[in-house]
């Protein structure tokens, strides 16, 4: 995964500087579908206002459609759910956390495509409605190894999370300046508490292959 991550790695850091003297959120928007399209990524974008949710609160989804891969129309969907004016005004420090988001979202969702893509698209387990039954999906524990990955190295850096590794516990619910240090592990902690959990177990495996493989030098910070 390192030279995808590398790519978008260096389509957000482009964004991003690009919003040095400001951009409106929907220009921002513009110019990070085109960077990605620049580099033979196609991402549908869209925002969803939510006026339950404080007004600097923001976050994001992604959505892989194998079938719309394999019909070539546009595979991965990016939805934005926030509560700001749409003309507020977006510079660097602001727009890198959005970026962030979208740098963990495209590379969680693109690990999927390669898993179809893999298979040849063969074979795909039907998404459950059931939250635990949908982190248990070996695809989604392959795909979030990856994500807690580079969470992981974010908050930490690489030697430091390889370190902690051996108390999946602890690290699940270890905080830095009031946060997570990787937010999908202590979600996966929530819904698998049990010792010696068969899903838990794999995925800290998955984890500790996926820091050793990993360029931090590839992930957007």
């Amino acid at each position: 995964m390192n030279s995808i991550m590398e790519t978008i790695c260096a389509i957000c850091s482009k964004v991003r500087d690009g919003t040095k003297t400001g951009l409106s959120f929907q220009k921002l928007l513009n110019k990070i579908r085109k960077e990605f399209k620049l580099n033979n990524i196609d991402l549908k974008i869209r925002s969803v206002r939510d006026r339950t949710i404080g007004e600097e609160v923001f976050y994001l989804t992604g959505y892989y459609d194998p079938e719309d891969d394999q019909n070539n129309d546009i595979p991965i969907e990016l939805i934005i759910t926030h509560n700001f004016d749409k003309n507020e005004v977006w510079y660097g420090e602001h727009s890198t956390q959005l970026l962030i988001q979208i740098f963990d979202t495209v590379v969680h969702e693109l690990k999927h495509q390669r898993q179809f893509q893999k298979r040849k698209y063969r074979n795909g387990i039907i998404r459950s409605d059931d939250h635990k039954e949908y982190l248990a999906d070996p695809d989604e524990i392959d795909a979030y190894a990856v994500s807690i990955a580079i969470e992981l190295c974010r908050s930490l850096g690489k030697s430091r999370a390889l370190r902690y590794l051996h108390n999946i516990d602890a690290i699940s619910r270890y905080k830095l300046n009031n946060r997570f240090v990787s937010s999908s592990l202590s979600m996966y902690r929530a819904e698998f508490p049990e010792p010696y959990n068969l899903t838990m177990r794999s995925l800290t495996k998955k984890i500790y292959v996926r820091l050793m493989k990993v360029d931090t030098d590839c992930i957007f910070m």
